[in-house]
């Protein structure tokens, strides 16, 4: 006798086997969307992290003035700089970088002319305002002396010591910010 036909329990265990294959494969899917969305949103915080970095780095390495002021809330720092590096096409940028209380959003400032916080109200038109970070719990600048790596030879008889030039020693700063309980320190080098 020959079969031209499945059986129906053949054709029930196929299409239970087939179901089976389609869920393994339906989670896996899931699965791979949902580490997709995680990995996307790390390395948009990376690129977001990396782009304040180097804008940071540009505004001290093209500085001739910088200036670290405390305020009332010990969290916070403003970071006042003249700076060649523009955003908005200045040829000779004051920059400020403050954390506004209210929304704790990280913003930076920049005017051809130098200002100071609080703004008065006659000049904020002529003020660009750039918001860069949101929900800044802490936003903090120091700043390091490098001790002189040169090693100082031996005095001759009757030679006066070398006039130190503290104005020329590299000054590191170091910058802390600290977003959604993450942590990030840049250090920056620059010579005054």
């Amino acid at each position: 006798m020959s079969r031209k036909a499945f059986t129906l329990i053949e054709l029930m265990v196929s299409i239970a086997l087939t179901v089976i294959v389609v869920l393994f494969l339906y989670k896996s899917l899931a699965t791979q969307e949902i580490s997709n969305k995680v990995l996307a949103k790390n390395a948009s915080v990376l690129h977001q992290t990396d782009q304040i970095f180097n804008l940071l780095y540009r505004d001290f390495l093209e500085s001739n003035e910088t200036k670290i002021a405390t305020t009332f809330n010990k969290d916070y720092n403003i970071l006042y700089l003249a700076t060649k590096n523009s955003l908005h096409d200045i040829p000779f940028a004051h920059v400020v970088y403050y954390v506004n209380a209210k929304d704790k959003t990280l913003v930076r400032l920049e005017s051809a002319y130098p200002m100071k916080l609080p703004v008065d109200l006659e000049k904020i038109k002529y003020i660009f305002a750039d918001v860069l970070i949101d929900k800044v719990t802490k936003f903090r600048i120091f700043q390091t002396q490098q001790e002189s790596r040169q090693k100082r030879r031996e005095l001759l008889p009757g030679e006066a010591p070398p006039k130190s030039r503290p104005s020329n020693m590299p000054s590191k700063y170091l910058i802390f910010f600290k977003k959604d309980r993450k942590s990030t320190v840049f250090e920056v080098g620059k010579i005054d």
